[in-house]
């Protein structure tokens, strides 16, 4: 036990963490909508090629969701199946474990020496089933969207209408997700020589 938490602790150390989830969406640690990478001493075409080729080879098809500028801007968007595991409330007793499927986009910007990564947008979905009901048969079955901030018809979001974290379980969830995303592809990037 003592072992995985010293491995959970040097991992989080070594973490690069572009940013954080708010109430208002993702921002950088400096609280802008954006983080920049330094990359020196690199162009601006060779950034946007090796986080391109980055991409290409992290991803089985990103074709369909890769809109590019030519040598001035990527933007990825993805989908994910059961990414982020949350627990809350159905509106009965107790709290349960669901596995919300993710979809989110990165948008990549280049100039001589720097990445800038725009904040991550993201939208949190799960299936659920109708269950039996003596005399009434089956209720609906369908999505339903997990919203970063609770409207008033909600039965449950990540943060409440003052800004208060709900689900702590879903912010840390997409924190290390999506920073672990985008360092993957930084990293990547970083080591793919153009020959």
């Amino acid at each position: 036990m003592l072992g995985m938490v010293i491995l959970l602790l040097v991992t989080q150390l070594s973490f690069a963490q572009y940013f954080k989830l708010t109430a208002n969406g993702f921002v950088s640690n400096d609280n802008k909508d954006f983080a920049v990478v330094d990359v020196p001493n690199v162009k601006q075409a060779d950034l946007y090629k090796n986080v391109l080729n980055a991409i290409n080879s992290l991803y089985s098809n990103p074709q369909k969701g890769l809109s590019v500028l030519e040598g001035e801007s990527i933007t990825l968007t993805a989908y994910e199946e059961k990414a982020i595991p949350v627990r809350h409330s159905s509106g009965g007793f107790g709290k349960t474990n669901y596995k919300y499927d993710l979809s989110y986009t990165l948008s990549f910007l280049f100039k001589d020496g720097k990445i800038r990564v725009n904040s991550p947008t993201f939208e949190l979905k799960r299936w659920y089933e109708g269950t039996f009901r003596a005399g009434r048969g089956y209720g609906n079955s369908g999505w339903t969207t997990l919203n970063l901030v609770k409207g008033k018809n909600d039965r449950v979001a990540i943060y409440d209408q003052n800004g208060k974290l709900i689900l702590e379980d879903a912010t840390n969830g997409l924190n290390t997700h999506l920073n672990a995303i985008v360092k993957q592809i930084i990293d990547k990037s970083n080591t793919i020589s153009n020959w």
